[in-house]
């Protein structure tokens, strides 16, 4: 029996000093996974690995070990740091595509199929490589406008100057960019 089963039977149990020890374990792995996924916001992964610690434990009872706990964990986190982006998209990005009836679901269907349990990590890990792939594959019009915007965090107004675009510019090319890139995912999506 590994440290980590003893460790979680003791914590489903009431040992509180059981399950510090399994979060003391895993707490900076899954931080630094955060801080990528919570797009390299050092405040928001902090507030999410918070989040995401009371969750586990609220929840430690409903651990059934299909997965090792450092996935679960992240599966937790993950879900945290994917509602706590959206709700910053809602106040920063009015009138992104996204936030469409089509755009949501989409996402929601993103969401709730690819991180359910622990084979959503790998089907994830394959998503963001076949989105990296199609980012790639934009025409170099688009390209930068989308990277700048969605990937690099920069507001409308930066990638403008950066780019030596007006707003309007930027804002259409951001939108055929997601539309391009949406079409691309939703056929991965139906095939798979």
């Amino acid at each position: 029996m590994s440290e980590d089963t003893i460790l979680l039977e003791a914590a489903k149990q009431g040992d509180d000093q059981a399950f510090d020890r399994l979060w003391a374990r895993y707490r900076d792995k899954v931080y630094r996974s955060l801080l990528r996924a919570c797009g390299g916001n050092p405040e928001t992964a902090q507030d999410v690995l918070q989040d995401a610690l009371l969750s586990a434990f609220k929840a430690l009872h409903q651990f059934r070990g299909d997965a090792n706990f450092a996935t679960w964990l992240y599966t937790i986190a993950r879900r945290l740091c994917i509602r706590a982006r959206r709700e910053l998209d809602r106040f920063y990005s009015l009138d992104d595509p996204l936030n469409s009836e089509e755009g949501k679901a989409i996402l929601r269907q993103l969401i709730d199929e690819y991180s359910k349990d622990p084979e959503g990590v790998v089907i994830e890990n394959d998503l963001r490589e076949r989105v990296r792939q199609a980012v790639a594959e934009l025409p170099d019009s688009l390209r930068p406008v989308l990277e700048l915007r969605d990937i690099e965090g920069l507001s409308t107004e930066q990638t403008a100057r950066r780019l030596g675009l007006t707003e309007a510019a930027v804002k259409a090319r951001l939108h055929r960019a997601r539309e391009l890139l949406r079409h691309k995912l939703e056929e991965y999506l139906k095939q798979e």
